[in-house]
């Protein structure tokens, strides 16, 4: 075992925070490992946004936006289903290949789960804007 002696409690800080110093690039290059994805997804976000992606619905007010909207998920949802069908077919019988028919049904369920919030998402969005605009009109109704 090692023993070492430091003088004073501010030279051994001062010795432990030299070691334990990481340069910046460093710092900043294990951050982006970390949070690249995330990066990635907004900024991909903001230039479908911006540049309108080919639709017309970039910076457009009122229902302009939900059309668009709509056909954008619309498009995503016919690739999205059949990517977690694929996907979740092929993770469930790679799980029961091997044997991990707990896995299998966790992967399974899970996949089944996505599809299910994929296909509801629009229907609970509407209802939630349905209880928002009667809400306003008795708003609207209370102050004539």
């Amino acid at each position: 075992m090692k023993i070492q002696t430091v003088g004073t409690i501010s030279e051994f800080l001062r010795e432990s925070n030299a070691k334990q110093k990481e340069p910046f690039n460093a710092k900043v290059e294990r951050h982006f490992k970390k949070y690249g994805l995330m990066y990635k997804i907004a900024g991909a976000t903001v230039i479908i946004l911006v540049a309108g992606g080919g639709f017309d619905y970039a910076f457009a007010a009122g229902s302009g936006i939900e059309a668009g909207a709509e056909r954008l998920y619309v498009k995503l949802l016919s690739l999205g289903k059949w990517v977690i069908i694929f996907k979740g077919g092929f993770d469930t019988i790679k799980h029961m290949a091997s044997g991990d028919f707990d896995a299998a049904k966790k992967g399974f369920l899970s996949y089944l789960i996505v599809y299910i919030f994929l296909f509801g998402l629009p229907w609970a969005m509407d209802e939630i804007d349905a209880i928002f605009k009667e809400m306003r009109a008795n708003e609207v109704s209370t102050y004539r």
